[in-house]
């Protein structure tokens, strides 16, 4: 009988128990049947390995809240040699054990030392599974939480870590996979993917979908949505999906996303994906997008119904080169994703909307990046102001803020337009490093050698500071300047409530868009000069908004400085819509005001939320075990 020592971390990434530098998954192939009577996915999902040593002993897979029922090799070198392999799943007490949380759920060891195995070799090895209830990828929706009533629905969400609860696989973005599947789900369901519909059909019982991702990926970017889905063409090489009740509206809202692709194109390789579809979500999604490759998954707390935040459209469009094609190899390194998309979401908004628009939205996006700054030095976690943080036996999710984001996007600026000193020039680097990058992983120190290396002629790269920028605390060695004509009235108008120098009126901002409103109330926010909330009410009617970003900055505000009548209008949003961006940062200040409140409205509501979400929450109202 084969003896398993409990595995270490990868060499690549110290979120994943895979040996990918010994046995590497390059393709996965799943068969997945949807049952939403038992909320659960059965199937199984065949694993193209390439051996990269002789004789390895061991195949180590990721896996959490699986039940793995059998594993046998289908294929070795192209050969037919089907034959059933020893395994053993390490449960949650050996993981506890070990140091790790336990989000990184229990690793899957397979035995192939009777194999001879040998470097350059290539096998196919099949694991028989289904997903449980407790499968954190994994949304299940009854009707009754649909718009439609009618029929359930079912997501997946896996970035950061969860793709190993919803298949078994190598879970880290330093191994990109391409992957093909079918898909059965009940009549008359819809089933979309990650990936490019290749067929269409049905039996007695079921819708049947066959998907392919021809292009490498992180596992973190296969998704799967499930519901009674219908479709729109948004552009010429983009549908919208989304249940029918809001067909129309998300049709106006993401109409220029064809737009939104080919501004990036200009100063970007072109894009290499064929279609840029969309699915919009159902209201506990909880993240504004997510750029899952060929089907970008949005929150439909975008439809504003004036277009105002289609630019997270933009940004998941960004993505398409940034993270998608070229992946942070380890999620350290997150900010390569996340501070390069910024970065590009911007350019792309400034041939768009001009570049006092970009700097106007770069300047709302720092003070975002100073409350996170803050709000970390609260919980005394200053390392998760670092764009480079350890995350050594860390859950990722614990790290994710406006910090790779922001302080990303400030270092990339920075050197854009201090060190550079030309955009257009800056620009024309973004596509070398995604020419000479694609397909691949990269880590801080590839970014910065392919910078110094396109820049030699540039004296002033001896100036940057890489080691504080990438390590340092905080917001960064260098403050940036943002100023611009559109942020004026904004400021002049916060100012005087901060100084109480009225008098003040409805038509103080008259004209202003959402993002004007947004920086004002920003603004406010930033201030420790007690404001008149319910004068600040009365003159501008802020509680009856319906913008997600003005709701949401209206009622910190409120709660910050404890107004009694902004509790009911907090609730109703906090249990409408599951947007981590809205729910955590409401529920803590809540939370600071009426504690009972906030964990009673968390406690009635928790299964409204996803897996994700609800861990984060019951985190920060310390309900966690």
């Amino acid at each position: 009988m084969a003896t398993y020592e409990f595995p270490s971390v990868s060499v690549l990434d110290k979120n994943t128990f895979a040996n990918n530098d010994k046995v590497n998954v390059k393709h996965i192939h799943l068969d997945l049947t949807v049952d939403f009577e038992k909320q659960a996915i059965f199937g199984f999902a065949d694993l193209t390995c390439h051996v990269l040593i002789n004789n390895p002993n061991v195949l180590i897979l990721d896996s959490r809240n699986l039940v793995i029922s059998e594993v046998k090799l289908l294929k070795k070198n192209n050969e037919a040699n089907e034959q059933t392999l020893p395994f053993k799943v390490f449960d949650r007490k050996e993981v506890e054990e070990n140091g790790f949380p336990e989000v990184f759920g229990t690793p899957l060891a397979v035995t192939v030392e009777s194999l001879n195995l040998q470097e350059g070799n290539e096998v196919v090895v099949r694991v028989s599974y289904q997903t449980t209830k407790q499968s954190e990828a994994i949304q299940w929706l009854n009707p009754e939480q649909t718009l439609g009533k009618k029929h359930p629905y079912l997501f997946t969400q896996c970035q950061a870590i969860h793709c190993r609860s919803f298949c078994p696989c190598q879970d880290t973005p330093s191994s990109k996979i391409t992957y093909s599947s079918v898909v059965r789900v009940d009549k008359p369901l819809v089933a979309v993917m990650s990936a490019l519909k290749r067929k269409e059909g049905s039996d007695e019982k079921y819708n049947i979908f066959e998907f392919e991702q021809p292009i490498p990926i992180p596992s973190y970017l296969i998704a799967l949505g499930v519901g009674a889905l219908k479709s729109i063409e948004v552009g010429k090489r983009s549908t919208l999906y989304c249940e029918e009740e809001v067909l129309q509206k998300g049709a106006f809202e993401f109409s220029e996303t064809e737009d939104f692709i080919a501004a990036a194109e200009q100063f970007l390789p072109s894009y290499a994906w064929t279609r840029y579809d969309l699915l919009l979500m159902a209201a506990s999604y909880p993240y504004g997008g997510m750029e899952n490759s060929n089907m970008t998954f949005l929150t439909p707390t975008l439809l504003a119904g004036d277009k105002s935040l289609a630019n997270v459209v933009a940004h998941e469009i960004a993505h398409s080169w940034s993270g998608n094609l070229v992946t942070n190899r380890n999620w350290e390194h997150f900010f390569l994703n996340e501070g390069f998309t910024v970065f590009i979401e911007r350019r792309i908004l400034a041939r768009m909307l001009g570049e006092e628009f970009a700097k106007f939205h770069a300047q709302i996006g720092y003070t975002s990046l100073v409350s996170s700054v803050k709000h970390y030095e609260e919980l005394n976690l200053p390392q998760f102001t670092k764009m480079i943080p350890n995350l050594d036996k860390i859950d990722p999710d614990d790290a994710f803020s406006s910090v790779p984001y922001e302080k990303g996007f400030n270092f990339l600026y920075y050197l854009a337009t201090t060190i550079v000193g030309d955009m257009t020039r800056f620009e024309s680097f973004l596509k070398h490093y995604f020419t000479v990058f694609a397909n691949q992983t990269v880590t801080s120190e590839d970014m910065k050698k392919c910078f110094l290396e396109f820049f030699a002629d540039v004296e002033k790269v001896k100036e940057i500071d890489w080691d504080t920028w990438f390590y340092g605390e905080g917001l960064g060695p260098i403050t940036n300047n943002f100023d611009n004509t559109l942020s004026t009235s904004a400021v002049e108008l916060a100012d005087r409530w901060i100084k109480k120098s009225g008098p003040f009126e409805r038509d103080d901002i008259k004209g202003w868009t959402s993002h004007h409103i947004c920086y004002f109330l920003d603004r406010l926010l930033e201030s420790e000069t007690e404001i008149s909330i319910e004068q600040l009410d009365k003159t501008y009617d802020f509680s009856s908004n319906t913008n997600s970003e003005i709701m949401h900055r209206w009622q910190m505000l409120a709660l910050k400085w404890k107004y009694e009548p902004i509790k009911p209008f907090v609730v109703k949003f906090i249990t409408s819509q599951g947007r981590m961006k809205y729910v955590r940062t409401l529920y803590s200040n809540l939370f600071k005001v009426d504690p009972e409140l906030a964990v009673k409205t968390f406690k009635e509501h928790e299964g409204f939320y996803h897996s994700i979400a609800r861990k984060m929450i019951a985190k920060d109202l310390k309900l966690e075990k």
